[in-house]
């Protein structure tokens, strides 16, 4: 009995051994599972984590985030060319992203020197002490404010295609009188007195005319037939060139224009007597029709008006006429670059914002004339190069002393033929180039200005890129030709 029961006893402890090893041997093999498990999981998220670093790295590539940014502003005349350029870069750049507004040359440089800008635009040469008077900049800055000249520009007398009064050119005591008579109060320099047309003194020549003993009241403008459709050289003091003969029937036989004789001119404020037969002022082509001149004015502080004031009214600091074109300066008629700093107040009507909004305007407009950027007035649809007038400045005359294809006094647009007046063209050979360089009263563009960068502090960063990219000679001509403008490698 007893060995029976060893026996069992044997066979139940042999049991458990062997259960206890089985029990041993599934825990190896789970622990090896689960250490399989998080190794594949591991590779799993490691693979993951790949291809989304992968997808955010390629994907930025098509989707660049900006990390650079550069603030620009000012000159509305500017903004074409300054705008193309930071396009131009950002394509070039995909980390940064250029802000280029435009607010016209005053709200540019007050923010630029207020530390609101990083570069400011402007549409007239500037200088340390007129940004320091004229726009307050801190004078702490006076040693390291960067003034930089990225291209050249002009501003013209311009009117719409659609003008039908024959206006062919006209000079700067006529344009004068235009926007002086047509003010709601006497100006600085008044129509009475003082002023004339085409050289002969505007009270005199009333005086002469039956029809008008006085001067129209001021603000009346005056009737386009009661002007020169063309300057006349012969009784113009400043001009000096020989009286333009061909003239009368060359612009009869192309509809633009008329001789100043006839019913049609006997209120003409330069015809002798009212009879429409004589012409003191020595025009024998006037411009023609009933309606009024409604001159056009520019309503916020720009370069634009500046320049007007300046080299094409022929104001100086002191609201007086400068004494020869080549004292023609940038000063105009004060730092609030209006039309009111000379005394002239044109009515609201007439008064619009921006280098675009008196474009706008003159182009809606067959009676308007007015004063806007020679890039600004080529590309505006209803001016364009026909509607900008030739012109001539205080004391200009021309190389052979008549009107010529070869020295810039003439052009053939449509049906507008220029007489002793120049006419702004671009290029290295134009008359805006020849205007920057020559010293001479000689053909060349009177109205020409330059566009120019202002940073506070020297270029930095982004800041230095980008005026480096506008400074590189291929692009600089390209960005002219591409916005009308005449390139700093064209002086």
């Amino acid at each position: 009995m007893r060995a029976k029961s060893e026996r069992f006893g044997q066979k139940r402890r042999g049991y458990r051994a062997r259960l206890q090893g089985k029990k041993g041997g599934v825990s190896d093999v789970v622990a090896i599972l689960i250490l399989i498990l998080i190794a594949v999981a591991a590779a799993a998220a490691l693979y993951l984590w790949l291809v989304v670093w992968q997808g955010n790295l390629t994907g930025g590539i098509g989707n660049p985030h900006a990390q650079s940014t550069l603030t620009v502003g000012g000159s509305a005349s500017a903004y074409p060319f300054t705008s193309t350029a930071a396009t131009w870069f950002e394509q070039n750049n995909s980390d940064v992203s250029i802000s280029d507004n435009q607010g016209g040359t005053t709200a540019g440089l007050l923010a630029v020197c207020a530390s609101q800008l990083d570069i400011g635009v402007s549409s007239t040469p500037e200088t340390v002490s007129t940004l320091e008077t004229s726009y307050n900049c801190p004078s702490q800055y006076a040693s390291t404010i960067q003034i930089t000249t990225i291209a050249y520009d002009a501003v013209d007398v311009v009117i719409a295609n659609g003008n039908t009064h024959g206006l062919l050119s006209i000079n700067y005591d006529t344009l004068n009188v235009i926007y002086s008579q047509g003010s709601t109060n006497a100006p600085n320099i008044p129509v009475t007195g003082t002023s004339t047309i085409d050289g002969a003194a505007v009270s005199t020549l009333a005086g002469a005319n039956a029809a008008y003993a006085t001067i129209p009241a001021q603000g009346t403008e005056f009737e386009w037939a009661w002007l020169p459709a063309a300057v006349q050289g012969a009784a113009f003091p400043g001009i000096g060139v020989a009286a333009d003969s061909p003239e009368a029937a060359t612009t009869v036989a192309t509809a633009v224009g008329a001789p100043c004789t006839g019913a049609a001119y006997v209120n003409d404020i330069c015809a002798t007597g009212g009879t429409g037969t004589g012409t003191p002022c020595g025009f024998t082509v006037c411009a023609s029709g009933a309606a009024l001149v409604v001159p056009i004015e520019r309503a916020d502080g720009a370069g634009n008006t500046q320049t007007f004031e300046a080299k094409l009214l022929g104001y100086t600091a002191s609201n007086k006429l400068a004494a020869s074109y080549s004292a023609l300066g940038y000063s105009g008629c004060g730092s609030n670059q209006l039309l009111s700093d000379c005394g002239i107040n044109l009515p609201s009507g007439d008064q619009f914002t921006g280098d675009t909004g008196v474009l706008g305007a003159v182009a809606a407009s067959p009676n308007a004339i007015g004063y806007a950027s020679d890039g600004g007035a080529r590309s505006t649809t209803g001016i364009g190069t026909g509607g900008i007038v030739p012109f001539a400045a205080l004391g200009q005359v021309s190389a052979a002393g008549v009107p010529s294809a070869a020295n810039g006094f003439s052009q053939t647009s449509g049906s507008n033929t220029a007489y002793n007046g120049v006419i702004p063209t671009l290029s290295a050979t134009g008359t805006i180039a020849g205007g920057v360089t020559s010293s001479t009263s000689v053909n060349q563009y009177s109205g020409w200005r330059p566009f120019q960068f202002i940073s506070l502090t020297a270029y930095s960063g982004v800041g230095q890129e980008f005026v480096t990219f506008i400074m590189d000679p291929a692009n600089n001509l390209n960005l002219a030709t591409a916005t009308h403008e005449v390139s700093i490698y064209s002086i």
